[in-house]
């Protein structure tokens, strides 16, 4: 078991800020973790939690008070699954620490069940809180005794087990079947299609069920023979047995909850031991980017600006790397998803429509709410899509790249930012033009949104740069662990989200509770965010760039 633990510590500490990167900022961590937890976690956790707990009350007069739980830990396991994919071929196949493992006189199922563990601990952090919080709502909807609350920490810990049990199962067989995944840009690409294709099978589904508003969401969770839950409940019956503990207060479910973790670990461990070796054996670790010879590269060589060079270089990397592509990119095209998936979810409720009729009509304040909506949007997708907050983060190994080419540390941050603005700029201002005319808002109120929205990008744009400058993850075997690893950009999502919040918030009070017009506060936002573009702009010209030039690979 020592070594065990000792891989287990290792492999967490190889995505984890290295000491020295932890000892340059110690403050900064410290601050920003505030900041995330007060900004993301905690909110997000009692959105859900006030969400089971009503729903939670509503059903127990039916009887079938545990569905609604039972239901959203389902989606989450099977999230987890989704996402999981990735993260396991990553862990156990396209990690930098494969040829030194492999050689130690280690047993196959040694190694799996340390990089299995690493990556659940690593990788479900947020679960954790979504699970608890879960739990929390139906215990207080419930009236339960407080030793469910013991159950439902130790259901915290071990819920995600069983759906990256399935994740590792299928990454072992698929790599022992197959011939064409031999890198991880392969497995990449497919993961990314599946997420795609699961998002777009979401809102048919939902689409063709018309609707879940609260009275249809109640009836049918109230309805035992439920397809949906009912499936689930086969794909994933941990969560079925850990909810009948919860109602029946029973050992027994408690039981077969643990005999279901432990008898999915053993399957995958059991599968490790027989093919992991031939498996990972002949697994190459190829770039991201496709490589030519030396000479066919030189003969197409051409002179170019420095600036259009590295230009081109920051998009080949975005657009050539699959998982830059996917989490950087792909974000921008899926979002407008989402917002067609929150109106199939209005069911017969009609807020949307209503919202929609009254900017039609020109209610002042239903427009100044779709404005500061483009503006939250705007800066929530820039930080999302993680293209400035991690542009430092991605030099890795070559950060002394920017320190030797004969280009200023604020010309690169600049094209660095310029490359955020026209990816995440693009896209949003194609959107709200789309959206402008749909609504009929006229050529002078779709500038202004035009403006508010690529002022509410560049301030997010040059505030991300900042963000990673301040201590970048320079050191990561994958592009995925560069992202996965960075913590800066979790942080500087809570910082932009809470900022923006505070600016719609009080613009919308001011508009509410002060004679001030919806038009002043418009102009009041414009010039806030001018401010705000030319602050982060300075903290670039100043911060970063000191930031930038002490730092050393």
């Amino acid at each position: 078991m020592s070594i065990f633990f000792k891989l287990v510590k290792a492999l967490i500490a190889s995505v984890e800020p290295t000491n020295e990167e932890k000892k340059r900022k110690k403050v900064f961590y410290y601050v920003m973790a505030i900041f995330a937890v007060f900004g993301i976690m905690l909110p997000m956790a009692f959105f859900v939690g006030v969400i089971i707990y009503s729903l939670t009350a509503k059903l127990m007069p039916t009887g079938a008070g545990a569905n609604a739980a039972e239901l959203f830990l389902q989606i989450v396991s099977v999230f987890s699954f989704i996402f999981g994919l990735n993260v396991i071929f990553s862990v156990f196949y396209f990690s930098g620490d494969i040829e030194n493992l492999l050689p130690l006189p280690l047993k196959p199922f040694q190694i799996i069940a340390s990089k299995f563990t690493a990556a659940l601990i690593s990788e479900s952090i947020m679960e954790f809180i979504l699970i608890i919080a879960v739990f929390a709502g139906y215990i207080i909807a419930a009236g339960l005794p407080f030793y469910s609350w013991i159950i439902a920490l130790f259901a915290m810990l071990t819920l995600p087990i069983v759906p990256l049990a399935y994740c590792a199962v299928i990454c072992m067989l698929v790599m022992l079947i197959t011939g064409f995944i031999k890198n991880k840009d392969t497995v990449n690409k497919l993961t990314g299609f599946l997420t795609f294709a699961f998002i777009l099978l979401m809102i048919i589904i939902v689409s063709s069920s018309g609707g879940l508003d609260p009275d249809n969401l109640v009836a049918a969770l109230a309805d035992p023979g439920n397809a949906l839950l009912n499936t689930l409940n086969i794909i994933f019956p941990h969560v079925h047995f850990i909810m009948l503990s919860m109602v029946n207060n029973t050992a027994v479910n408690l039981l077969f909850y643990i005999a279901v973790n432990a008898v999915s670990v053993a399957l995958f461990l059991l599968i490790a031991e027989l093919i992991y070796f031939s498996t990972a054996a002949d697994v190459s670790r190829s770039s991201s980017s496709r490589r030519k010879t030396l000479s066919s590269s030189l003969s197409s060589m051409k002179e170019h600006r420095p600036s259009i060079t590295y230009l081109k270089k920051e998009f080949r990397i975005l657009f050539r790397t699959p998982a830059y592509f996917m989490n950087c990119i792909l974000i921008n095209l899926i979002w407008p998803l989402f917002l067609y998936l929150i109106y199939v979810l209005q069911g017969k409720t009609n807020f949307l429509e209503s919202f929609i009729n009254d900017i039609h009509k020109g209610n002042e304040e239903t427009v100044l709410v779709l404005i500061l909506g483009i503006s939250a949007m705007s800066v929530l997708v820039t930080a999302c899509n993680c293209i400035a907050s991690s542009a430092l983060t991605r030099e890795g190994n070559h950060f002394a790249f920017m320190k030797y080419i004969p280009m200023s540390y604020m010309a690169q941050i600049n094209i660095k930012v310029l490359v955020s603005i026209i990816i995440s700029g693009a896209g949003m201002l194609i959107y709200v033009i789309a959206a402008g005319i749909y609504l009929n808002l006229g050529i002078k109120m779709i500038l202004i949104c035009c403006v508010i929205s690529l002022l509410s990008v560049i301030f997010a744009s040059y505030f991300g740069i900042f963000m990673d400058s301040v201590n970048p993850k320079l050191v990561w075997d994958s592009e995925l662990n560069a992202l996965r690893g960075n913590y800066n950009i979790f942080f500087n999502m809570a910082a932009a989200i809470l900022m923006e919040g505070v600016i719609c918030a009080g613009s919308y009070l001011a508009f509410k509770f002060t004679p001030i017009g919806s038009l002043m506060i418009i102009i009041i936002l414009i010039v806030l965010l001018m401010v705000l573009t030319a602050v982060s702009y300075l903290l670039c010209c100043t911060r970063a760039v000191k930031n930038i030039d002490r730092l050393s690979v």
